[in-house]
């Protein structure tokens, strides 16, 4: 064969079986025949579920339980199709007299799967903008209807090999407590972006996704809100973190208090260190290191941010991250 229409006229099964896939596909487009294949499938059913009331319902504890039936034989009927949902979008719908029939939509995930009543407390919790007590609505509702936005197998939220027993226990609890105080009842601790170690808590309420932070970011628009943070601490981070940072005090060998200069360079060498802010509480310092300068939008007058921080170890063995602002020492954090 000396030209790709003699290869386009051997068989393409003899192809395939004699040089394997890439061969085959190699010979479709010698012969120009279209690759793409029609599959076919079974449309997914339409799952969702809505809820009209005529007349409206002006309050939360009534339209929880108008819809408590509902949303049971919603899950129901997924766990009858071996499903799971895992993430849903709430719309809800006012009068028209009151805000021009507005419409409300929020979307919610779970860490494991709804159940009917995970989701009447998500429309629950939609409903309360005033808070967890509050009974009254703002404008009364015609129309809830709940729209599953991922569904799973049940074989990929089956139990492990030894159980899960304790984390069930645990989502329970947490879950039952979340349903007396609220959404924003219960919060777990995420580490997210940022350059001060306080900064880089973010609670987020128990049941909700988790942001994700690339690792590094697509466009120079998004540096600013994700990795990488240049001027961030890099390496073991310190075990305490103080969100309300104390004020601490560092001298020089002569007594007097450690500055940064513009060019960055201590004032003096640090020789005594008071966690308390008191001067009779002195600790003599054994090691440090530093500074290093900390710069955040610069650019923005009014919202920028300079500072310098310094590591030392005091008399009794703790260290100590250091934070110099405004002219004022402050601790950062500890290392326990």
């Amino acid at each position: 064969m000396h030209t790709l229409r003699d290869f386009a006229a051997l068989p393409a099964d003899r192809v395939r079986h004699r040089f394997g896939a890439a061969a085959a596909r190699a010979h479709r487009i010698a012969g120009a025949a279209d690759d793409g294949r029609v599959v076919p499938r079974v449309p997914p059913r339409h799952r969702e579920v809505a809820f009209d009331w005529e007349p409206p319902l002006d309050r939360v504890d009534q339209v929880t339980f108008a819809i408590r039936a509902g949303l049971d034989a919603f899950v129901g009927d997924l766990a009858a199709s071996r499903l799971v949902c895992t993430e849903v979008t709430i719309e809800v719908c006012t009068e028209a007299a009151a805000g021009a029939g507005a419409v409300h939509t929020r979307s919610w995930r779970h860490p494991r799967w709804f159940t009917g009543a995970d989701i009447a407390d998500r429309v629950r919790w939609q409903l309360q903008g005033a808070g967890p007590g509050a009974s009254e609505l703002e404008a009364a509702i015609t129309r809830v209807r709940i729209i599953p936005e991922r569904v799973d197998s049940t074989a990929d939220h089956e139990q492990g090999l030894w159980d899960s027993g304790p984390d069930e226990r645990i989502h329970h609890a947490l879950t039952r407590v979340q349903g007396l105080l609220g959404h924003d009842g219960v919060l777990t601790a995420i580490s997210a972006g940022g350059r001060l170690l306080r900064d880089r808590r973010v609670l987020v309420p128990w049941g909700d996704a988790v942001p994700v932070v690339p690792a590094q970011p697509a466009s120079a628009r998004e540096r600013t809100a994700t990795a990488p943070w240049p001027g961030s601490l890099p390496g073991l981070s310190p075990a305490t973190v103080f969100l309300e940072s104390p004020s601490v005090l560092l001298h020089a060998t002569d007594g007097a208090a450690v500055g940064v200069d513009e060019r960055g360079i201590l004032s003096g060498t640090p020789a005594a260190f008071s966690q308390t802010g008191r001067t009779d509480d002195l600790s003599p310092v054994t090691a440090w290191a530093g500074p290093w300068p900390l710069v955040e939008r610069w650019w923005d007058l009014a919202r920028a941010h300079h500072g310098h921080r310094l590591q030392l170890v005091d008399g009794s063995g703790a260290a100590w991250l250091l934070l110099l602002e405004s002219a004022r020492w402050v601790a950062e954090a500890r290392y326990d």
